[in-house]
């Protein structure tokens, strides 16, 4: 026999941890100051406009504070 445990707070998982691609606008940018991390949001964001059939468009820029994926369309 087994005994369920029910769902606490405590036991919840961590929300995942997503970037603000929906609120931005053409423009907007985030920096980024890691590369490995940079990256990482790249493939997000191409992950993103590819389920949103090709409605956004990023780009990610090296500056001199780090890295900044910007909002083309």
């Amino acid at each position: 026999m087994f005994v369920i445990d029910k769902a606490s707070d405590d036991h919840c998982r961590a929300e995942r941890v997503s970037y603000p691609f929906e609120a931005m606008s053409i423009g907007d940018s985030i920096l980024i100051e890691e590369f490995r991390r940079a990256e990482s949001a790249r493939v997000a964001a191409i992950q993103f406009a590819k389920r949103r059939n090709g409605a956004y468009k990023f780009s990610l820029r090296k500056t001199r504070e780090g890295w900044r994926i910007f909002r083309i369309a």
